[in-house]
């Protein structure tokens, strides 16, 4: 018998704790530039197979904890139909979960040196830069090599979970997608943000 989901889902007391902190890290991007207008999106993984999303067409200077939108993981589809829709560029957030088990928060913003570096490329390689420690690289002198994937059409995106696994590498925690931005993930929205930083600051360099 297939159990009935509960239409009308509410954050485990650890999940309000990361949606707070993830409100935190929303305003942090706005502040910055990396999230104007309505860009950037946001969300962590909750418990009994729902994601935490990012509501779509708002200022994410006026992010709040109570306006993340409930999914189905394995549907990729909203609980309640009658909520807030979420970020159209959710299946992103989804592909990342679906692949990594560890993943609990995930952070989309634009940093631009990150925009610009990744505009006509297939990948982004840092040498030589103690940076890249910060993205997981073992040591200075490791190559450091990151996918970039294409960036999709409104109707692409909605499949594009399936995309997903190809621009995971074996060590930085982020996605990037040509000439758009990045998506990190950690265990924090704080240690997503942290990687997005590091990668900024490489791109910086480039």
């Amino acid at each position: 018998m297939n159990q009935l989901r509960n239409p009308f889902p509410s954050p485990t007391p650890l999940e309000k704790v990361l949606l707070k902190e993830m409100v935190s890290v929303a305003s942090r991007c706005y502040e910055r530039g990396w999230s104007w207008g309505t860009a950037g999106n946001f969300s962590i993984r909750g418990a009994h197979g729902l994601i935490w999303q990012s509501p779509s067409g708002l200022c994410k200077g006026d992010l709040r904890a109570d306006l993340f939108v409930p999914l189905d993981l394995k549907t990729e589809s909203p609980i309640d139909s009658t909520t807030q829709k979420p970020s159209a560029e959710m299946p992103v957030h989804a592909g990342i979960y679906k692949n990594i088990s560890d993943a609990i928060c995930v952070v989309h913003t634009h940093p631009p040196h990150v925009v610009a570096a990744s505009r006509e490329k297939k990948y982004l390689e840092f040498q030589g830069q103690e940076m890249s420690k910060a993205l997981g690289a073992q040591s200075h002198t490791d190559d450091l090599v990151v996918a970039v994937l294409p960036n999709a059409t409104p109707e692409e995106m909605k499949l594009y979970s399936g995309r997903v696994g190809a621009g995971l590498g074996p060590v930085a925690k982020v996605l990037i997608l040509e000439g758009h931005g990045v998506w990190a993930w950690g265990k924090t929205p704080m240690e997503a943000l942290g990687y997005i930083e590091a990668l900024e600051t490489l791109c910086r360099r480039i």
